[in-house]
Parts: structure tokens; C-alpha cells; sequence
């Protein structure tokens, strides 16, 4: 289940025990444990620490909408200044709007204003930026358990800084 769908209908998020190594979340009934774990020594603590701190702006109460999942530039197709089509839609969901917006900008920080306006409501940058720590931080430590590379992810949570 995505993260995403654990926490649609919170109101709020309350820390529960917080320490250098791990934090405890809970999410309504849920509790969440984020480990400090730095992937193997492949992050440094700042990177780490203030990456959760950005992240934390996601967990928030927003109205679930049906999302793409994995909006990601590689499954939209682009004729000139028209969308054309939209493929991979294995990981649909209702979902958090500002997820799929955060994971069509990952990494093109650049197009965010373009998506943005393009998108017709006010949407929190914060929360876009705090999708992108999130899903980083997951990504390394999957990356790296995995035997991936996981350098692309490593650059953008450096960014952040």
C-alpha cells in the first residue's frame, strides 16, 4: 500500500519518539518507523537530517484524487507543447495530487514553474519539495540494498541543501 493512501484521511501527524537514529510517526492509527539508517554510509547525516526535515511537509491532510503512481517523465509522450499520451498506469491509486506533480518534476526542477501553471490551482511548493526528499530518501536505501547505483537520487537530496 503506498504511503500515500495510509495518510489521506489524516489530520494529523504527531511524533512520537525522535532520536539521531530512528523517529516514530503516527499517522492516525498508523505508526511509522523512519530509521537514520544513511544507506550504507552513502549519505552524509546533514543530507539525511535535512532532507526528513523538508519531507515532513508532506504528511498532511489532503483529499485523495485518482493518481498515475509513477508519473514520471519517461511515461508521458510529448508532441510539441501537447501531452499525446500517458503509459504505465500499474501503479494508479487515489492518492495525494501533489505526489504525481512532484514525481513529473524530480529532477527537472527547471519545468516546475512550466507544470505548475500549467496544472490550474494553487499548488504548495513546499509539498512538492517535500515529495521529492521523501521518495529520495526511499529510492537510496532501496537503490543501494538492491546493488543500484543509486548516485541520480543522491544528487537530488544534495540539492536540497
Amino acid at each position: 500500500m503506498a504511503i500515500t493512501a495510509i495518510i489521506a484521511d489524516v489530520d494529523k501527524v504527531e511524533v512520537v519518539v525522535a532520536h539521531h537514529e530512528r523517529a516514530t510517526l503516527r499517522v492516525g492509527d498508523v505508526f511509522l518507523k523512519i530509521d537514520a539508517d544513511q544507506a550504507n554510509g552513502v549519505l552524509p547525516t546533514d543530507v539525511v537530517t535535512r532532507n526528513r526535515r523538508v519531507a515532513e511537509a508532506a504528511l498532511r491532510p489532503w483529499t485523495p484524487v485518482f493518481t498515475h503512481g509513477d508519473l514520471q517523465v519517461a511515461h508521458v509522450f510529448v508532441k510539441g507543447d501537447e501531452i499525446t499520451g500517458v503509459i504505465d498506469w500499474s501503479e494508479a491509486t487515489q492518492g495525494d495530487a501533489l505526489f504525481d506533480l512532484a514525481t513529473l518534476t524530480l529532477g527537472h526542477e527547471e519545468r516546475l514553474g512550466d507544470v505548475v501553471a500549467g496544472y490550474g490551482t494553487d499548488v504548495d511548493l513546499d509539498v512538492i519539495r517535500a515529495w521529492w526528499s521523501l521518495r529520495s530518501l526511499g529510492a537510496v536505501r532501496w537503490l543501494v540494498e538492491h546493488g543500484f547505483d543509486p548516485a541520480p537520487e543522491i544528487a537530488v537530496l544534495g540539492s536540497r541543501l
